[in-house]
């Protein structure tokens, strides 16, 4: 009886012998841990990498449909609405909406925050082309017509992406 016991717990292993326990040997866990570690160098760089796009493209959307909720909203109150972009804190607010999470607070948006986690890396503007500008405003006129052309670059990591708003149409696309 007891053989019948011994040989169905060495069932697994063909090499089990009686009163020895099954189990793994130094160089199986040890192969099995370095090809892990393979697995784990050569995925992390990738998964970064996509994950760096990822948030990028998410910041730049988000900027792109603000963008064209101000100058919808301009149209149906016939009235001047204004984004304020700031570099520092890689934020920008719409004057006049009203946030989501609080209809007390004003819109604003934080890109260095979860789940964006971007920075708002240079702004130029048809006027200008200088990217040392530290502050942006786009004012959008009763008709949705914005007051001028835009950049905006948001970067993760080493991603970039541009959102540009045309000076006459207002069309705005990311790049």
């Amino acid at each position: 009886m007891e053989s019948l016991q011994t040989s169905s717990r060495c069932s697994i292993r063909p090499v089990c012998r009686r009163g020895q326990r099954p189990g793994f040997n130094l160089i199986e866990v040890t192969l099995t841990v370095l090809i892990f570690g393979i697995l784990v160098a050569v995925s992390t760089p990738v998964y970064s990498k996509s994950l760096f796009r990822f948030r990028a493209e998410s910041a730049a959307q988000r900027i792109a449909k603000d963008i064209e909720q101000m100058q919808q909203l301009a149209r149906q109150t016939n009235a001047a609405r204004k984004i304020t972009f700031r570099k520092s804190g890689s934020s920008y607010s719409l004057e006049g909406a009203v946030s989501l999470e609080q209809s007390s607070k004003p819109y604003s948006v934080a890109l260095d925050q979860y789940p964006y986690q971007t920075s708002i890396n240079s702004f130029t503007t048809s006027a200008s082309a200088s990217t040392s500008l530290t502050e942006l405003t786009l004012i959008f006129d009763r008709f949705g017509v914005p007051d001028q052309g835009i950049s905006i670059t948001v970067q993760s990591g080493d991603v970039q992406k541009r959102v540009v708003v045309t000076a006459i149409t207002g069309r705005v696309s990311i790049q």
